[in-house]
């Protein structure tokens, strides 16, 4: 059998790529970066949201937690415009203070103040901690199972509603 050497010639047709295929290659590569990219600042998007909705739930967590504990110590509560001022024994400062939630330009703010003494609707807005922004606040005192928008005294209950979410502090 007699062996015959194989060679290729380059012709005219094999020399390159003609500018056509080129520019679909980078039309293609152009396509898949874009879907990547979207995909990536979607997630990203996303991401920022849930951090900022779990900061926003964190919040309101404590605030319900800790004005369920001043309500449990309080031995007397005010309410009145949105405003509910606690004399309790669950404050920062040791023995009876008197603790303040109040809302103003849209957020509840928390005022502490180491003694009773007073108005109860006095609070020193210089001092005051700002807490979280809210949308919408309702809180109401209930004894004998009616409700008091504006209380005086201690209540069975009390519920408050802030962005849909109730809670009731007994």
């Amino acid at each position: 059998m007699k062996k015959t050497a194989f060679t290729l010639k380059p012709t005219k047709q094999s020399k390159g790529f003609t500018l056509i295929e080129v520019i679909v290659v980078v039309i293609i590569i152009s396509l898949v970066f874009s879907v990547l990219s979207f995909a990536l600042y979607s997630s990203i998007k996303n991401s920022i949201e849930t951090s900022k909705s779990a900061e926003d739930l964190k919040q309101k967590t404590l605030f319900f937690w800790d004005a369920q504990r001043k309500f449990y110590t309080s031995n007397y509560i005010y309410l009145k415009d949105n405003l509910l001022t606690l004399y309790n024994t669950a404050g920062n400062n040791q023995g009876l203070v008197k603790s303040t939630f109040f809302l103003k330009d849209g957020f509840l703010w928390y005022y502490e103040f180491p003694f009773v003494y007073g108005d109860p609707s006095f609070y020193d807005e210089k001092n005051a901690v700002k807490l979280f922004k809210i949308k919408d606040i309702k809180m109401y005192a209930v004894k004998d199972n009616q409700q008091f928008f504006e209380f005086q005294g201690l209540p069975d209950y009390i519920v408050i509603e802030i962005d849909g979410i109730r809670m009731v502090l007994r």
